[in-house]
């Protein structure tokens, strides 16, 4: 019976969920033919290494699904021989994991997202909808801001583009998840006249306590995925991540039927998604321009 182990920055149940039920759709029964695990850092990214080197002495593993860059990169480090199938931020031929998309080569395959593209469509979308707004706060942890994620490298990006934009761009470090009510206060979320958000797991993990934060704030924020806007947030734009969730499941298929992890493509999300909740809108005093209007996938009333 094999051994797959979810390795995760945090706990998000709606993920696991996600995992046990397309695995299940692929025929996996756990006690039956597959023994599924779930392991994560509580919030601390910076706890991954270890967390990856103990699963890995610990032995019998035969698959590793690896959930944000660092993870993915602490499971590297930890084992260059079992497979790992990773759901990376950014590309992970910059990173390290494969020697290119197409055919990666090492012991790492998976999903890419590449957030850094569609967090400059974010802010582009921001300048469109607030075209007065000069301060512009990114919101991240060190998921996605650490040395472990290449944190600089791909948050410049939206740094030029915001400042091609007219906005003066400023990074919301959270660097302890506890701290979240005192890193997004209303003291602080003054200071700026819109958010941007990046693809983060620890804020997905949070993303009831964010949402009411920047409500509280009055500050219009775009997120990175449909189920922020869902749940109250204003705007959302990204891909489409339950679609490319399947697609990395599919991959761990692959592998767990005898596939090497480098002779499989890293795969990028083909579904982009632009939602918009009008009632978040209205209570922002944002009118919103019908080119926007047009372009979304779904608009909440």
């Amino acid at each position: 019976m094999p051994r797959v182990i979810h390795l995760a920055p945090v706990d998000i149940p709606s993920q696991t969920d996600a995992t046990r039920r397309q695995l299940y759709d692929l025929g996996y029964v756990e006690g039956r033919n597959i023994r599924l695990e779930f392991r994560n850092a509580a919030g601390n990214a910076d706890a991954l290494p270890a967390l990856a080197q103990e699963l890995v002495q610990e032995g019998g593993v035969d698959v590793i699904i690896a959930i944000s860059t660092p993870a993915a990169l602490a499971a590297y480090k930890a084992t260059q021989t079992i497979p790992i199938v990773a759901f990376t931020a950014v590309d992970p031929v910059t990173s390290g994991l494969a020697n290119s998309l197409a055919r990666p080569g090492r012991n790492v395959t998976g999903v890419a997202v590449f957030s850094e593209e569609t967090t400059v469509k974010r802010v582009e979308l921001m300048r469109d909808v607030v075209p007065r707004a000069v301060r512009l706060g990114t919101v991240t942890t060190k998921v996605t801001s650490g040395a472990q994620s290449l944190g600089a490298q791909s948050l410049t990006p939206v740094l030029e583009t915001g400042r091609k934009l007219g906005f003066t761009v400023e990074a919301i470090n959270v660097d302890d998840p506890a701290d979240l009510a005192k890193a997004l206060s209303p003291e602080v979320l003054a200071g700026f006249d819109a958010l941007v958000f990046v693809p983060d797991v620890i804020l997905n993990a949070h993303m009831a306590e964010v949402i009411k934060m920047v409500g509280l704030s009055n500050k219009p924020a775009i997120f990175p995925s449909p189920d922020w806007v869902a749940n109250g947030g204003f705007m959302s734009y990204g891909p489409d991540f339950s679609d490319a969730t399947r697609h990395l499941i599919l991959q761990v298929d692959r592998v767990l039927k005898g596939a090497k992890p480098g002779d499989l493509p890293f795969e990028r999300p083909t579904k982009f998604d632009l939602r918009i909740n009008l009632r978040v809108a209205k209570a922002l005093g944002i009118e919103l321009p019908p080119t926007i209007l047009a372009r979304a996938d779904e608009v909440v009333e």
